[in-house]
């Protein structure tokens, strides 16, 4: 098997230019709130943001509010856009869609699936999703040697990872972990053969809206099916956000079509949705929108 040569070594990355921000009360369109969601929105999934996209937030923070609305757990948001105090250097922190808050650097809500689904509830689905995961092990196997060809199932780990509050399932395991080039070539075969799709649609089935527990699930990441419950996906995070304080909010993310995590919140009637593709069309609809004559 022919072995692709090893990617060149990146530049190390620049420093990142902090601005001191501008009270809200005092920022000239501090009613207006921009939220972003953070994988393929604004860096790739669970890769570091580009400094100019750190940058961009801190620009638009001089005029608007700014906050971002996230599938994935505080600390990994954190490690992803720019290290400690993000919680400070936003208005609003939404991680696990915004049922992990935070305003101003302090948390104001936070709760977990094990609470709301209850010890048994919780085991029962545990138990369905391993059998579930099985039934799909040899389709699974293919599409992971199609992305990663010395992988192998069954030497990898955490299919379900548990969160403060949400929990994601990976039929691939994240450990040990892929690289981003494996990562991305698990997102093509997956998107043509439909596994995550066929997955989400047998747990609604199972576990949905129309049964006892409640659940929703959605196509999240490049490897991953986001579970929470109903009324968790991304609007959760806009009963943070007043109407009467914030009198418009837009919402930028990727997966912005039915069954993709950023669906619901883009669909909302309190939000004006903005469909990317990655980090740079983000920063170029941001500046057309938001620094075009300023």
């Amino acid at each position: 098997v022919l072995q692709a040569p090893p990617s060149p070594p990146r530049p190390p990355r620049r420093p990142m230019r902090r601005i001191m921000c501008t009270p809200l009360s005092q920022r000239p369109e501090g009613s207006t709130l921009i939220l972003f969601d953070v994988d393929g929105t604004l860096a790739v999934p669970a890769q570091l943001a580009e400094p100019e996209i750190v940058q961009m937030l801190d620009e638009l923070r001089q005029r608007y509010a700014v906050g971002i609305v996230g599938a994935g757990d505080f600390k990994k948001q954190e490690g992803q856009l720019g290290g400690a105090d993000l919680s400070a250097r936003l208005d609003f922190v939404f991680s696990e869609n915004g049922v992990h808050a935070f305003r101003d650097g302090a948390q104001i809500h936070c709760k977990s699936i094990v609470e709301f689904l209850g010890e048994a509830r919780w085991e029962q689905f545990q138990s369905g999703l391993k059998a579930l995961l099985s039934a799909e092990a040899a389709e699974t196997e293919r599409l992971l040697q199609l992305a990663s060809p010395s992988a192998v199932l069954a030497d990898r780990s955490t299919f379900l990872e548990c969160r403060e509050c949400t929990v994601n399932v990976c039929p691939i395991g994240r450990v040990p972990t892929l690289s981003k080039e494996e990562r991305a070539a698990f997102e093509k075969v997956d998107t043509e053969a439909g596994l995550r799709r066929r997955i989400v649609e047998r747990l609604t089935s199972d576990y949905g809206p129309e049964t006892e527990y409640q659940l929703t699930f959605s196509i999240g990441g490049q490897i991953g099916i986001d579970v929470c419950p109903c009324g968790w996906d991304k609007t959760f995070c806009l009963r943070f956000v007043s109407p009467e304080e914030f009198h418009t909010v837009h919402f930028f993310g990727d997966k912005t079509y039915k069954g993709g995590g950023d669906y619901e919140i883009f669909d909302s009637p309190r939000t004006i949705g903005h469909t990317v593709t990655d980090a740079a069309d983000t920063l170029q609809q941001v500046q057309a929108l938001f620094f075009a004559g300023k």
